[in-house]
């Protein structure tokens, strides 16, 4: 047989069997998603494939993003701290100038080199003043999604507050709201996905970023936005509801995958962007981040300790929790070394390539991570070992147990295997673990703040906090008095960032950007 030959039948092969040189990466944004508002962590919404995903996978029990989106965005797309570029304050706002600076490289287009085509769906937000910031013109090859903080659910719109109302869905550049109108944004987005990953040409590698509206609520609130077919719900109820239906998109993209012969080569990950808002925030949506201290917005772990889990058939040892930490950041150099790219060749500073631990279960890299250095607020936090140092501008944003759903009585107590592997993620990837109790356990967190009175009446808006957040995950004892040179040791590691801030932009609406001048859409509005 002659050798172009035998290798053109093993290529044939290998294509069978869905298996090419790059993994496919499939990475999926949940909006605003509570740490308890996934079956996995103990809470009371019935998410089958997501949980299915993550006990046959990696549970990161300890993965940090930034407090809100923008931010958590930037922190992904770049691999470093939003502080580097002026993102670590607010969100971007629409009609604002405001955005990841241009001459930031990011994930797409670091993959392209390696071959890859990027597509993303759903929510962009990280600027678009001009048309060089949209995400077409920053490696994307695809884009259908908004690009604003939050649409709404049925008809498309985004309103800013005090500012404006506009049309906000694309398909690359173009507006297509006629065509969106009516149909569910979760189901929409998810449509889209699987459209891609089934037209996606298998010489290519795929990397595809659907990033979900869902569970983020609008102007409108929770109970016009709802998924399909709701009646007669209240509060969480809502939430119940949108989360299950984007718990259906996890089962969509699983067996998107598994029909076009790529899951044996994929890598799919599951993060939130930050934790639930449950108290303070206007666009509150019933989340849960309990027994997390504090809510989006804040430095405290109910805040930036989001959901996350991976699964791939890469990874050796699977069905396990990991306590390692993990940062937002990290998502970069992680995913370009697994498509054999060399890490060391990304412009990103602040990202740890954690794929050697995550294939072998080996300790992980990361002892440190910086949460924040927010300017404009005044607020700071960090993670060394097993302490967390912290000030927090806002007195709400740090209550203890700021959110009523969390009660045994609403957990998931009928939760079991028959619901689980009813899932399609089940019928793919097959029956749940026999361990999966055990893992349900091992990442949910039972220890509620025990005197939340002492707790909340700890200054830590003008003093330092200090915790040990291995021992008290609910940040409930403020140990700083009797540790004086662990918190001298953690402000040094705070201050040593200082020189790299890049001081958030002044932001103010420009009436240019006024969607009445662009066909009622949110549009570039700059040259």
């Amino acid at each position: 047989m002659k050798v172009d030959t035998a290798f053109s039948i093993l290529l044939i092969v290998l294509l069978d069997f869905g298996v090419c040189e790059r993994p496919n990466i499939v990475i999926i944004i949940a909006d605003d998603l509570g740490w308890n508002d996934v079956g996995f962590h103990g809470g009371d919404i019935e998410t089958p494939n997501l949980d299915a995903l993550a006990y046959h996978g990696i549970i990161l029990n300890r993965h940090y993003a930034m407090p809100v989106c923008s931010p958590s965005r930037t922190a992904l797309m770049s691999g470093d701290y939003p502080l580097r570029h002026g993102m670590q304050g607010t969100p971007c706002i629409a009609g604002i100038h405001d955005g990841l600076p241009l001459n930031v490289t990011i994930m797409p287009q670091y993959f392209s080199k390696l071959g890859y085509k990027s597509h993303l769906v759903g929510k962009w937000h990280l600027g678009y003043e001009s048309a060089d910031y949209l995400p077409t013109r920053r490696g994307f090859d695809s884009f259908f999604g908004y690009l604003n903080g939050y649409l709404g659910y049925w008809d498309y719109t985004h309103h800013a507050t005090g500012i404006g109302v506009g049309r906000d869905i694309r398909r690359n550049e173009e507006g297509v709201w006629t065509e969106c109108y009516g149909n569910y944004l979760t189901d929409l987005l998810t449509k889209e996905a699987v459209r891609v990953i089934s037209e996606h040409p298998e010489e290519d590698g795929l990397l595809l970023v659907l990033s979900h509206a869902a569970v983020h609520t609008t102007h409108l609130g929770p109970e016009r936005e709802a998924a399909p077919d709701v009646r007669n719900l209240t509060n969480r109820g809502f939430l119940r509801a949108t989360a299950e239906r984007m718990d259906l998109s996890v089962g969509e993209m699983t067996r998107a995958l598994h029909e076009k012969r790529l899951l044996n080569n994929s890598i799919i990950v599951f993060i939130s962007d930050n934790g639930a808002p449950t108290f303070t925030n206007v666009y509150t949506n019933y989340g849960s981040n309990w027994p997390l201290r504090g809510e989006k917005g804040s430095v405290h772990d109910g805040g930036v300790r989001t959901v996350a889990a991976i699964w791939s058939p890469l990874i050796e040892k699977k069905s396990r929790v990991s306590n390692q930490y993990f940062h937002v950041t990290d998502w970069l150099p992680t995913l370009y070394a697994a498509a054999g790219g060399q890490p060391e060749d990304l412009g990103s500073q602040d990202g740890i390539n954690q794929w050697a631990s995550l294939l072998s279960s080996s300790p992980g890299t990361r002892d440190m991570i910086l949460l924040n250095i927010n300017d404009a607020d005044q607020t700071e936090a960090v993670i060394k070992n097993k302490w967390k140092l912290i000030k927090n501008h806002d007195p709400q944003l740090m209550q203890i147990n700021n959110d009523i759903y969390y009660g045994e009585n609403g957990r998931w107590m009928t939760y079991d295997a028959k619901k689980l592997n009813s899932s399609a993620v089940a019928h793919i990837l097959g029956p749940v673990p026999e361990n999966y109790r055990q893992l349900r356990q091992s990442a949910s967190v039972d220890s509620p703040c025990t005197d939340e009175a002492a707790a909340a009446a700890e200054d830590c808006h003008t003093r330092y906090c200090l915790y040990d957040i291995l021992t008290d995950p609910t940040e409930c004892y403020n140990l700083a008095a009797n540790n004086s040179k662990v918190v001298a040791d953690l402000k040094a590691i705070i201050d040593s960032y200082r020189p790299s801030v890049v001081p958030s932009p002044i932001k103010f609406f420009d009436s240019r950007a006024s969607p009445k001048n662009w066909n009622d859409y949110w549009s570039p509005w700059m040259e």
